[in-house]
């Protein structure tokens, strides 16, 4: 329905209109960073991805074919689900992947929540 699109188009013209330009997906090449920001911190980057990770491994199964089949056969389950997303979060990541804490050292704001 477009709606993250349409969060990433505020917050890059919030973006500009503090004196920074985001970086777009891994195109670094014309990223600025917010006005006041301190030395050496990068600029803002807006991913180009939307991704929801329900599995990982967390290294190469020893036999690629028999994890390959096992996931298929699960995968020929899934049934398109509808998700209602109550409130969006904007964090410091510090580190790859979203492992970090729910906690103000990472959450820097929070949309109020859905009264539904």
């Amino acid at each position: 329905d477009g709606a993250i699109a349409q969060m990433r188009d505020c917050l890059r013209s919030a973006i500009d209109v503090a004196g920074g330009r985001a970086a777009e997906g891994m195109n670094w090449s014309q990223a600025m960073p917010l006005s006041g920001t301190p030395e050496g911190q990068p600029a803002p980057q807006i991913p180009n991805i939307v991704h929801s990770t329900t599995l990982r491994w967390c290294g190469e199964p020893a036999d690629r074919d028999t994890a390959k089949e096992a996931f298929d056969r699960v995968a020929e389950t899934w049934v398109p689900m509808e998700i209602q997303v109550s409130r969006a979060t904007a964090v410091f990541e510090d580190t790859p992947y979203m492992h970090i804490s729910a906690d103000d050292s990472h959450i820097w704001w929070e949309s109020e929540k859905s009264k539904s």
